[in-house]
């Protein structure tokens, strides 16, 4: 039997158009009996997928090999008990879509030693939720996710796994902090940096994660491509913890600033009398403190690689 009826609710009425009440009930009328021709579906969603917003519905079109939601009509999502209703005009195979950027831009991130063991803790706050993880040798392990709209992942606790894993583990449960080299043609506010720049940052940044602690800055998406604007300060005293300082980096070299996070105004002026580094690490083989530099000798080679190629997937100086 085919079946194919094709209905478009109505747009809602020009801004500063009046109806009456009489207009406006037969208009509801109509509409009700043109929705009782159209077939009525209702999907209970999984848990094993975060969905931190309504999903897409959309058909598969075999003529013109698509999906479309040309059909789908009296769409409603029911966040409490995780489903969708709608009605369409045709039996076609039925599709459920995600944005899958919907957690960036980062609204936050924060790289720091864990005190408990000898790995490294990476904290990212996205737009929906925000994932704790941490790096322990060559594994990396999700540790808590904030705000998290169903289960999902919780399995995945506290278990080791490549990054790799990790990666497809996290983007198959539709929750991706993982963009792709063309990511942000998608993602408004976004702030892609040199990658080349980028990628030799992260390095660094892998080989001094346990000494030192890395955190977002508010004025690095207004940096341009060839700056990268972060807070750093030592974490090797236990006891007396540093204040935080401006670090920017370009392809050329790394400077501590002279403003701080919370400057009313942002300058790019080095502080008075600071000598050339041309990276992150050679900065903390000279201006950090004996512990520091003795704690980036001791790191261990699977610990740091770990680190970086988690931050190579993140990007977090790109997004935030």
């Amino acid at each position: 039997m085919k079946y194919q009826v094709q209905y478009r609710a109505p747009s809602p009425p020009p801004a500063g158009v009046t109806r009456t009440p009489e207009e406006i009930e037969a208009e509801m009328k109509k509409v009700e009996a043109q929705y009782e021709k159209l077939a009525l579906v209702s999907i209970d969603l999984s848990e094993d997928v975060m969905w931190s917003e309504p999903p897409v519905i959309c058909q598969w079109q075999e003529s013109r090999k698509l999906w479309t939601s040309n059909y789908v009509n009296d769409y409603k999502f029911n966040e409490d008990k995780l489903t969708v209703q709608f009605r369409t005009g045709v039996l076609w195979p039925i599709g459920i879509a995600v944005l899958r950027y919907g957690n960036l831009p980062y609204q936050g991130w924060d790289i720091r030693p864990d005190s408990k063991s000898k790995g490294v803790i990476i904290n990212v706050t996205g737009a929906c939720v925000t994932v704790t993880f941490l790096c322990v040798g060559n594994s990396v392990k999700l540790k808590w996710i904030a705000n998290a709209t169903t289960p999902a992942l919780k399995e995945h606790f506290d278990k080791p796994y490549s990054v790799k894993k990790m990666v497809q583990i996290m983007r198959e449960a539709a929750c991706d902090f993982f963009p792709d080299f063309d990511g942000h043609n998608h993602v408004e506010g976004s702030c892609p940096k040199e990658w080349v720049s980028e990628r030799h940052n992260y390095h660094a940044m892998a080989f001094l994660s346990r000494a030192y602690n890395f955190q977002w800055s508010r004025w690095n998406a207004a940096a341009g491509s060839r700056n990268i604007i972060m807070q750093f300060r030592e974490a090797v005293d236990k006891k007396r913890e540093a204040k935080f300082h401006l670090l920017r980096v370009t392809p050329q070299r790394a400077t501590v600033l002279k403003c701080i996070e919370l400057t009313p105004e942002f300058n790019m002026d080095a502080m008075t009398g600071f000598p050339f580094y041309p990276d992150l690490f050679t900065l903390n083989m000279s201006y950090g403190s004996v512990d520091a530099r003795r704690t980036t000798f001791n790191m261990k080679f699977r610990l740091v690689e770990t680190v970086f190629d988690l931050l190579q997937e993140l990007k977090l100086c790109s997004y935030s």
